[in-house]
């Protein structure tokens, strides 16, 4: 079965609420609710709309459910399963252009932007901790569905005209409403893929410090194989184009590693012509005894000793466990050893130069002389 987070987020939505993209409220009515109703966010937003206009975005009331859960969707998805989803409806995608939407926002004080398994979530868990951070790990919303609207599902690109990027900044901030008084801090969980669009959300949010978290993609693809990811159902479609920076087409016949290979080439190649606006973290430099300076480098953030504490405690935990009853444990060397040696070699043909880079450029918080990468394959 695939993962809630690997498939588009209004087709999940969708399921969970059925018969939210069919409660269509004009612009007016709907931010009178949006303003009255303090648990009412942006869900998802489906590109298609019956109107013929640029898609829908998906509302929903969650109440005082704080965010809690490894992924935005699960938040949503365990809300719905318990029947405390309240009121629910959709919009034109034009009502992102209206200022109204936007109820006690709380400015983002940090994004991250990721290669997928490389302890991104755990990052995002461990700041969850605290009661005065809003997390938003890879929200519904961000993930395809705005892109796939701006894009006219991936025939164009990304334009960061000023309509587009007020549509991205309203839809993050609807997400980032204060729900709770103590609330002070929020920080953004991109979805990996959307790592091709550093540039467009910075220049959304010129002021807001990013970090980009990445890992030797032997590992990382590892865990897709087992796991899955969105990435893997683009296969074959036209966003996989520009994941991968491949034919789309062929990506429909290509082995899954070596397409992965492709698509995370192009995050970590991506996040080298960032490195003048982004700081850059190896999964291998993502320790407890790191984890304060990691905020205060990457994030310009830096809590009280307490706070830290608290936050520190996720490191005892499996990430995606969302009960705190898994205990943490590596597993870095079965994942490369689950790997064939022909596809490692692959890997690192696509990767390998860029891995290097990473790790040594000034960019990086923990940079090195040699590359990881390239002490695994020499060693």
């Amino acid at each position: 079965m695939t993962a809630l987070y690997a498939l588009p987020d209004h087709e999940v939505v969708s399921g969970l609420i059925p018969g939210i993209g069919q409660r269509l409220l004009d612009i007016g009515e709907a931010v009178a609710r949006i303003r009255a109703t303090p648990g009412m966010i942006p869900v998802a937003i489906d590109p298609e709309s019956e109107s013929g206009g640029a898609g829908k975005v998906y509302w929903a009331d969650i109440g005082s459910h704080p965010y809690r859960e490894w992924q935005h969707i699960f938040t949503v998805a365990t809300l719905a399963q318990r029947g405390e989803i309240g009121d629910s409806f959709a919009t034109d995608f034009a009502i992102l252009q209206d200022d109204r939407i936007l109820a006690d926002p709380i400015e983002p004080s940090g994004f991250l932007f990721h290669i997928s398994r490389c302890g991104s979530t755990l990052t995002g868990k461990a700041l969850a901790r605290s009661e005065r951070h809003v997390v938003i790990n890879q929200g519904a919303p961000l993930q395809r569905g705005f892109w796939a609207v701006i894009t006219r599902d991936w025939s164009e690109e990304a334009q960061p005209s000023p309509q587009n990027l007020k549509a991205f900044r309203n839809l993050v901030l609807a997400l980032t409403r204060r729900r709770f008084a103590q609330e002070e801090h929020a920080f953004i969980k991109f979805i990996s893929w959307n790592t091709l669009y550093m540039d467009f959300a910075l220049a959304a949010f010129p002021q807001v410090p990013a970090l980009f978290l990445y890992r030797d993609p032997v590992e990382v693809i590892a865990s897709v194989l087992r796991e899955t990811s969105a990435v893997v159902w683009a296969k074959g479609r036209p966003q996989a184009g520009f994941l991968s920076g491949q034919d789309w087409r062929a990506t429909g016949a290509m082995a899954e590693v070596e397409y992965l290979a492709h698509c995370f080439a192009r995050y970590l190649g991506f996040a080298l012509q960032m490195e003048n606006r982004v700081h850059l973290l190896n999964y291998v430099d993502i320790k407890p005894d790191n984890f304060a300076d990691i905020l205060a480098r990457g994030l310009d953030f830096r809590p009280a000793a307490g706070e830290l504490a608290l936050m520190l405690e996720q490191f005892n935990f499996h990430s995606k466990d969302d009960s705190d009853r898994q205990q943490f444990k590596s597993d870095s060397a079965q994942k490369r050893a689950s790997i064939p040696e022909a596809d490692r070699l692959r890997v690192a043909e696509i990767c390998g130069d860029l891995m290097q880079r990473l790790d040594r450029s000034p960019a990086n918080l923990f940079p090195r002389s040699q590359s990881l990468a390239s002490a695994v394959r020499s060693g």
